[in-house]
């Protein structure tokens, strides 16, 4: 549980280690079928395990029943929990979901599983501010695949901490690509007055194939990651 205002809590989730069934109990009939009308099992998995979790966590967290949480939605599908302080955030790709979590900061969570170069440059351009992209292509060939990911999961997660998801285009904002001391440079959108409010950090999740970051609208928070291991 963040523990005060400036405490982020982040958990990592490996979707292999669980299956649908035993996080059925927790879901609404509408949740489930959701879940099941996926054709693949792995992405019925990923689904299900992940409004699983969060909702397991969500009552841990605001001491409710799990099947007593309702979930809100802003104009552009965010979700929230009614009439609570608690924020929080949920992104999932490949075997992996992450989630965040914060007593009253707005944050956005990315995770991305990284993919062939061939994605990179299809995407690079169109994701990256002009600045951004002379920047990127000065790289070595080597380093712009990590690279990308990085930038992108940063990217994704300002988005969605502000709440509008890709309605907002990518390349509205300007990112730094410093790994260690990431940092919203400029934001071409109504819904970011002041980048300095916002604090970017990447993650690490224990898995080469994956990037992933968050953004918190706050100066300093304390960001604690860990691995959950409960089952249902």
């Amino acid at each position: 549980m963040p523990t005060n205002p400036e405490s982020i809590q982040v958990w990592v989730v490996c979707l292999s280690d669980h299956t649908c069934e035993a996080w059925r109990p927790l879901l609404t009939d509408s949740e489930w079928a959701k879940a099941m009308r996926f054709r693949m099992p792995a992405d019925q998995r990923r689904c299900a395990v992940t409004r699983g979790v969060l909702k397991a966590l969500l009552s841990r967290y605001l001491d409710l029943p799990a099947t007593e949480i309702v979930f809100t939605e802003n104009q552009f599908g965010k979700p929230a929990i009614a009439s609570q302080a608690l924020q929080f955030n949920v992104s999932h790709s490949g075997d992996y979901c992450v989630l965040a979590f914060a007593q009253e900061s707005p944050l956005g969570v990315d995770v991305e599983q990284i993919r062939s170069q061939r994605v990179v440059d299809e995407l690079a351009q169109r994701v990256l501010s002009p600045a951004e992209y002379a920047r990127f292509m000065a790289l070595p060939d080597a380093d712009r695949k990590q690279t990308f990911f990085e930038i992108w999961t940063l990217k994704e997660s300002v988005l969605k901490g502000i709440g509008s998801g890709l309605s907002v285009a990518p390349e509205c904002l300007e990112i730094s690509f410093f790994p260690d001391s990431p940092k919203l440079l400029s934001a071409d959108t109504e819904l970011i007055p002041d980048v300095g409010e916002w604090t970017l950090h990447s993650l690490s999740i224990g898995h080469p194939d994956y990037a992933a970051a968050i953004a918190v609208k706050q100066k300093a928070p304390s960001i604690k990651l860990d691995h959950y291991r409960y089952y249902v």
